[in-house]
Protein backbone atom coordinates (compact mmCIF):
# COMPACT_ATOMS: atom_id res chain seq x y z
CA UNK A 1 0.00 0.00 0.00
CA UNK A 2 1.43 3.48 -0.56
CA UNK A 3 2.57 5.98 1.84
CA UNK A 4 -0.64 8.54 0.84
CA UNK A 5 -3.23 5.62 0.95
CA UNK A 6 -2.67 5.71 4.71
CA UNK A 7 -3.65 9.44 5.24
CA UNK A 8 -7.30 10.18 5.72
CA UNK A 9 -9.41 12.99 6.48
CA UNK A 10 -7.60 15.00 4.17
CA UNK A 11 -3.96 14.37 5.91
CA UNK A 12 -5.57 14.92 9.37
CA UNK A 13 -4.36 12.19 10.74
CA UNK A 14 -0.88 11.49 10.20
CA UNK A 15 0.75 8.12 9.14
CA UNK A 16 2.90 8.31 12.78
CA UNK A 17 -0.45 8.63 14.79
CA UNK A 18 -1.72 6.11 13.13
CA UNK A 19 1.32 3.60 13.42
CA UNK A 20 0.71 4.34 17.06
CA UNK A 21 -3.12 4.19 17.40
CA UNK A 22 -2.65 0.40 15.64
CA UNK A 23 -0.48 -0.48 18.32
CA UNK A 24 -2.62 0.61 21.22
CA UNK A 25 -5.15 -0.95 19.53
CA UNK A 26 -3.32 -4.32 19.17
CA UNK A 27 -1.89 -3.73 23.02
CA UNK A 28 -4.64 -2.97 24.75
CA UNK A 29 -7.07 -6.11 22.57
CA UNK A 30 -4.92 -8.43 23.41
CA UNK A 31 -3.99 -7.61 27.15
CA UNK A 32 -6.54 -5.53 28.92
CA UNK A 33 -9.55 -6.49 27.06
CA UNK A 34 -9.05 -9.52 24.94
CA UNK A 35 -11.86 -11.86 23.85
CA UNK A 36 -12.89 -15.45 22.51
CA UNK A 37 -12.05 -15.28 19.26
CA UNK A 38 -7.92 -15.37 19.62
CA UNK A 39 -7.58 -13.02 16.36
CA UNK A 40 -9.79 -10.25 16.52
CA UNK A 41 -10.18 -6.61 18.40
CA UNK A 42 -13.10 -5.72 20.10
CA UNK A 43 -14.09 -2.16 18.20
CA UNK A 44 -14.77 -0.48 20.74
CA UNK A 45 -11.37 -0.17 21.94
CA UNK A 46 -11.05 2.18 19.21
CA UNK A 47 -13.15 4.47 20.40
CA UNK A 48 -10.57 6.04 22.95
CA UNK A 49 -7.95 6.29 20.46
CA UNK A 50 -8.86 8.20 18.46
CA UNK A 51 -7.61 11.29 20.26
CA UNK A 52 -4.15 10.52 21.68
CA UNK A 53 -4.13 13.77 23.98
CA UNK A 54 -6.64 12.27 25.86
CA UNK A 55 -5.34 9.08 26.16
CA UNK A 56 -4.33 9.90 29.73
CA UNK A 57 -7.43 10.74 31.01
CA UNK A 58 -9.20 7.35 31.25
CA UNK A 59 -9.07 5.19 33.92
CA UNK A 60 -7.89 2.42 31.85
CA UNK A 61 -7.34 0.16 35.02
CA UNK A 62 -11.23 0.62 36.17
CA UNK A 63 -12.25 -0.38 32.58
CA UNK A 64 -10.16 -3.29 32.40
CA UNK A 65 -11.77 -4.31 35.99
CA UNK A 66 -15.29 -3.41 34.49
CA UNK A 67 -14.81 -5.79 31.20
CA UNK A 68 -13.17 -8.53 33.75
CA UNK A 69 -16.22 -8.31 36.33
CA UNK A 70 -18.40 -8.63 33.16
CA UNK A 71 -16.73 -11.71 31.98
CA UNK A 72 -16.01 -13.69 35.29
CA UNK A 73 -20.13 -13.44 35.33
CA UNK A 74 -20.05 -14.91 31.46
CA UNK A 75 -18.10 -17.48 32.47
CA UNK A 76 -20.74 -18.41 35.28
CA UNK A 77 -23.08 -19.28 32.73
CA UNK A 78 -24.65 -23.07 31.81
CA UNK A 79 -23.10 -23.89 28.38
CA UNK A 80 -19.74 -21.03 28.83
CA UNK A 81 -16.87 -22.26 28.18
CA UNK A 82 -13.41 -20.64 28.76
CA UNK A 83 -12.94 -17.12 30.03
CA UNK A 84 -11.93 -13.74 28.63
CA UNK A 85 -10.85 -10.08 30.19
CA UNK A 86 -7.25 -9.51 31.65
CA UNK A 87 -6.42 -12.89 32.72
CA UNK A 88 -3.28 -11.91 33.84
CA UNK A 89 -4.89 -9.24 36.63
CA UNK A 90 -7.04 -12.48 38.02
CA UNK A 91 -3.96 -14.70 37.74
CA UNK A 92 -1.71 -12.23 40.21
CA UNK A 93 -4.75 -11.77 42.38
CA UNK A 94 -4.94 -15.08 42.72
CA UNK A 95 -1.73 -15.48 43.65
CA UNK A 96 -1.70 -12.63 45.86
CA UNK A 97 -4.85 -13.63 48.27
CA UNK A 98 -4.21 -17.66 47.84
CA UNK A 99 -1.00 -18.91 48.97
CA UNK A 100 -1.83 -22.45 48.15
CA UNK A 101 -1.89 -21.77 44.72
CA UNK A 102 1.19 -19.46 44.33
CA UNK A 103 3.59 -20.18 42.27
CA UNK A 104 7.05 -19.18 42.81
CA UNK A 105 8.33 -15.61 42.95
CA UNK A 106 11.38 -13.78 41.86
CA UNK A 107 12.91 -10.85 44.62
CA UNK A 108 12.25 -7.80 43.32
CA UNK A 109 12.51 -3.63 43.72
CA UNK A 110 9.59 -2.25 45.09
CA UNK A 111 9.10 -0.07 42.07
CA UNK A 112 8.79 -3.05 39.68
CA UNK A 113 5.32 -4.17 38.58
CA UNK A 114 4.41 -6.90 41.23
CA UNK A 115 3.00 -9.00 38.81
CA UNK A 116 6.09 -9.91 36.74
CA UNK A 117 7.44 -11.31 40.22
CA UNK A 118 5.24 -14.65 39.72
CA UNK A 119 7.24 -17.59 37.66
CA UNK A 120 4.87 -19.00 35.60
CA UNK A 121 4.04 -22.79 36.27
CA UNK A 122 5.03 -25.10 33.64
CA UNK A 123 1.27 -25.98 31.88
CA UNK A 124 0.77 -29.68 32.10
CA UNK A 125 -1.07 -31.32 29.61
CA UNK A 126 -3.27 -34.92 29.35
CA UNK A 127 -3.89 -36.96 32.82
CA UNK A 128 -1.54 -34.84 34.56
CA UNK A 129 -3.59 -31.68 33.73
CA UNK A 130 -7.18 -33.34 34.93
CA UNK A 131 -5.09 -34.47 38.12
CA UNK A 132 -3.95 -31.05 38.93
CA UNK A 133 -7.92 -29.98 37.97
CA UNK A 134 -8.67 -32.52 40.62
CA UNK A 135 -6.16 -31.27 43.19
CA UNK A 136 -7.06 -27.67 42.77
CA UNK A 137 -10.86 -28.61 42.85
CA UNK A 138 -10.18 -30.23 46.51
CA UNK A 139 -8.42 -27.34 47.56
CA UNK A 140 -10.93 -24.90 46.70
CA UNK A 141 -13.76 -27.09 48.39
CA UNK A 142 -11.89 -27.44 51.68
CA UNK A 143 -10.50 -23.90 51.67
CA UNK A 144 -10.88 -21.80 55.00
CA UNK A 145 -10.71 -18.08 56.01
CA UNK A 146 -6.91 -18.77 57.37
CA UNK A 147 -6.12 -19.47 53.98
CA UNK A 148 -6.37 -16.68 52.76
CA UNK A 149 -3.60 -13.62 52.67
CA UNK A 150 -6.63 -10.95 53.22
CA UNK A 151 -3.84 -8.07 53.23
CA UNK A 152 -1.28 -8.63 50.90
CA UNK A 153 -0.39 -5.12 50.08
CA UNK A 154 -0.36 -4.24 53.94
CA UNK A 155 -2.74 -3.46 56.62
CA UNK A 156 -2.87 0.54 55.15
CA UNK A 157 -2.25 -0.78 51.45
CA UNK A 158 -5.95 1.98 51.15
CA UNK A 159 -3.95 4.90 52.35
CA UNK A 160 -1.24 4.74 49.43
CA UNK A 161 -4.29 4.12 46.47
CA UNK A 162 -7.05 6.50 47.79
CA UNK A 163 -9.00 5.42 44.96
CA UNK A 164 -9.21 2.12 45.73
CA UNK A 165 -12.32 2.98 48.24
CA UNK A 166 -14.59 4.49 45.42
CA UNK A 167 -18.02 3.13 45.69
CA UNK A 168 -20.26 3.34 42.65
CA UNK A 169 -19.74 1.64 38.87
CA UNK A 170 -17.07 1.45 36.94
CA UNK A 171 -17.18 1.24 32.89
CA UNK A 172 -15.98 0.36 29.71
CA UNK A 173 -17.49 0.74 26.97
CA UNK A 174 -21.18 -0.21 27.03
CA UNK A 175 -20.39 -2.19 30.15
CA UNK A 176 -21.00 -1.01 33.69
CA UNK A 177 -20.42 -2.92 37.09
CA UNK A 178 -20.62 -2.34 40.45
CA UNK A 179 -17.48 -1.51 42.68
CA UNK A 180 -18.15 -1.51 46.61
CA UNK A 181 -14.89 -2.21 48.62
CA UNK A 182 -17.62 -2.11 51.90
CA UNK A 183 -18.44 -5.98 50.71
CA UNK A 184 -14.56 -6.87 51.55
CA UNK A 185 -13.80 -4.50 53.87
CA UNK A 186 -11.08 -7.91 55.45
CA UNK A 187 -8.86 -7.10 52.53
CA UNK A 188 -8.34 -3.58 53.56
CA UNK A 189 -7.60 -4.73 57.26
CA UNK A 190 -11.29 -4.43 58.99
CA UNK A 191 -13.37 -6.38 60.28
CA UNK A 192 -16.18 -7.77 58.01
CA UNK A 193 -19.86 -7.00 59.23
CA UNK A 194 -23.11 -8.42 57.44
CA UNK A 195 -22.52 -8.01 53.98
CA UNK A 196 -24.78 -5.00 52.42
CA UNK A 197 -26.88 -5.58 49.21
CA UNK A 198 -25.00 -4.98 45.93
CA UNK A 199 -24.94 -1.69 43.93
CA UNK A 200 -27.39 -2.66 40.98
CA UNK A 201 -28.79 -0.73 38.01
CA UNK A 202 -32.12 0.98 38.62
CA UNK A 203 -33.44 -0.91 35.35
CA UNK A 204 -31.69 -3.20 32.78
CA UNK A 205 -32.68 -2.85 29.13
CA UNK A 206 -33.13 -6.87 27.84
CA UNK A 207 -34.80 -6.56 24.09
CA UNK A 208 -36.36 -9.31 22.41
CA UNK A 209 -33.64 -10.02 19.84
CA UNK A 210 -30.14 -8.67 19.17
CA UNK A 211 -30.90 -7.67 15.68
CA UNK A 212 -33.86 -5.27 16.81
CA UNK A 213 -31.74 -3.73 19.81
CA UNK A 214 -30.92 -0.15 19.21
CA UNK A 215 -28.66 0.28 22.58
CA UNK A 216 -26.56 -2.15 23.41
CA UNK A 217 -27.46 -5.27 25.06
CA UNK A 218 -27.81 -5.54 28.82
CA UNK A 219 -26.89 -2.09 28.95
CA UNK A 220 -27.62 -0.79 32.89
CA UNK A 221 -28.82 2.28 33.48
CA UNK A 222 -27.86 3.39 36.57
Amino acid sequence: MHAEGLLVRGGELKIKEMEVQCYLFVLLGSTLFVDKSRDRLRPAINLFLKDHRRLADYAWGAGALAYLYRQLGVATRAGSKGLCGCLTLLQAWIYEYFPLFRPSQLPQSPDAPRASSWISPRLPGGDEARQRLVRYRQLLDELSADDVTWTPYGRDGHTDVPRSLYTGPIRFSDIAEGYDPSRCLRQFGYPAPCSTLPIAPRMVSSPLSRTSCTRPWNTPRW
